[in-house]
């Protein structure tokens, strides 16, 4: 009896958290919780949706590997909490990705970094908000070059874009 008592218990807790609803305006399988976000720009990084619902949809990038997990990176999954980047191991390959904070895009300096080719640490131009929408859409540096081939592809509406600048400017 105490055994069938306690098996019914565990596939009620089973099913009750595999059916959830998912209108906590969350996707992707992160573990944010709801309101936890004050700004569009943050709930973007952090979970690649915004508050309005509009898709921040993953247009390309790696498509080698496991480095996107079928999607379900945002930002704050290579770049940090706090933008500030580093260095991923992932699936033997590592990854370096560079300081996203504002106040680093918008200086002249070196974008390279542990891990980076002499070409990939030349590029110094500063960032505007064109040369970031360029970046984040379409993987180039302020002078035309690529990204590193592990940074993915976005596409967002213009207003979600700035509003995740934003956010970087607040960092």
């Amino acid at each position: 009896m105490k055994l069938r008592i306690f098996l019914a218990i565990c596939i009620s807790v089973f099913l009750f958290g595999c059916n959830q609803p998912k209108g906590n305006g969350i996707s992707n399988g992160t573990a944010w919780a709801s309101g936890l976000f004050n700004s569009n720009g943050k709930q973007i990084y952090f979970t690649a949706t915004s508050k309005q619902g509009t898709p921040i949809s993953y247009q390309g990038g790696p498509t080698t590997g496991m480095m996107m997990m079928g999607g379900n990176f945002a930002c704050v999954s290579c770049h940090g909490t706090d933008a500030r980047g580093g260095s991923h191991v992932m699936h033997m390959e590592t990854m370096v990705a560079p300081d996203i904070r504002w106040t680093t895009l918008s200086t002249d300096h070196d974008h390279g970094g542990v891990g980076h080719t002499d070409a990939e640490q030349a590029h110094n131009e500063a960032y505007t908000f064109e040369n970031f929408m360029n970046a984040v859409e379409k993987g180039k540096h302020p002078d035309g070059d690529e990204l590193s081939k592990d940074m993915p592809r976005w596409k967002m509406s213009e207003a979600d874009l700035r509003d995740l600048m934003e956010y970087l400017k607040s960092l």
